[in-house]
């Protein structure tokens, strides 16, 4: 097995335990399980999307670097918006349809159809979506950077994103989650610098010192579960580390992060449903609704996920696909 390879499965299988965090967060919650926002249950959602951003500040940095700017943005758009388009469009025709459902104006879907929700203050028409508005935020924000300052000065923009959530909370009075996460995929990309120099010492004691300024600003900028999300995040340093470090993997947990997108997007719509008409013990109804809603994530990566990343990939200009060296 090549460490390509090797690599790949232990990042799938990262991604497994991230989404893992997040449906049992989300699942446990809606069976009456810890179901407080502030409770160790809920938080355990928040860690998850932690190992996410860290995962995605890994990826998207190789990406950036590997990947001349046009290919970067294409294969960025056809990964993640046309599912997420999609996801919005189910959401929209369930709550045309069931007299049940949540209904949202038009402007809740414009907002989150255009990624903006979070800067106008309209509010998400699914509760996960907040994290893929900070996503996509990231992705032109580091296209943007690279193009102008290559690998440059990483600790600078680092330590001025740091600078703006301090003076946004100083004015604002409390607390912002894109604020707060964005700088998390900045400890992605030193986990990524740290391999590329063969997780020298030097290169371990940067991510620990990102690490622990990372988790400080946590507990200083967020508005709830700062101490849970500061953990989270030491932890997700520590195991991305030891997994990657260790080529660990796991079949099961591998399958659960290639489908973790599509997965999440449905997650919570999915183990809804399932627990208004399951009628069983919390317990079952529990292990039910996860087994359905990883079911479906499986079908959306199959049928539209995966389709959508070949047609990106077929309307690449030849010869665009790495840049030059």
């Amino acid at each position: 097995m090549s460490p390509s390879t090797t690599r790949s499965g232990s990042l799938d299988s990262l991604r497994g335990v991230a989404i893992g965090a997040v449906v049992c967060s989300h699942g446990l919650a809606g069976v009456g399980i810890g179901a407080d926002p502030d409770s160790a249950v809920m938080a355990l959602g928040r860690g998850g999307v932690t190992l996410f951003f860290l995962l995605s500040g890994y990826l998207i940095f190789r990406s950036v670097e590997r990947e001349q700017l046009p290919v970067f943005l294409s294969r960025r758009f056809f990964k993640v918006l046309p599912s997420y388009w999609i996801a919005i469009l189910v959401i929209l025709a369930l709550d045309f349809t069931l007299p049940a459902a949540a209904h949202f104006g038009w402007k809740a879907y414009a907002a989150d159809a255009l990624a903006v929700a979070d800067l106008l203050g309209t509010g998400d028409v699914s509760g996960v979506f907040w994290t893929l508005l900070i996503e996509i935020k990231f992705y032109a924000f580091i296209a943007v950077q690279y193009a102008v300052l290559g690998r440059r000065h990483m600790h600078l923009v680092l330590a001025g994103l740091l600078a703006l959530e301090a003076v946004a909370w100083a004015v604002r009075g409390h607390g912002s989650m894109t604020l707060a996460y964005f700088p998390v995929f900045y400890l992605g990309i030193e986990l990524a610098l740290a391999e590329e120099a063969g997780w020298s010492r030097a290169s371990l004691v940067r991510v620990a010192v990102v690490t622990g300024v990372l988790a400080l600003s946590l507990v200083a900028f967020l508005d709830r579960m700062n101490l849970w999300s500061a953990g989270y995040l030491v932890g997700s340093a520590a195991l991305f580390v030891g997994a990657v470090r260790a080529g660990a993997r796991n079949r099961v947990l591998v399958f659960l992060g290639i489908t973790s997108y599509s997965t999440y997007l449905y997650h919570s719509l999915i183990m809804g449903a399932v627990f208004a008409v399951a009628g069983l013990p919390p317990a079952a109804m529990f292990a039910t609704g996860a087994l359905v809603a990883v079911a479906v994530g499986a079908v959306f990566t199959a049928a539209v996920e995966k389709p959508f990343v070949r047609l990106g990939r077929l309307l690449e200009t030849p010869g665009l696909e790495r840049r030059a060296p």
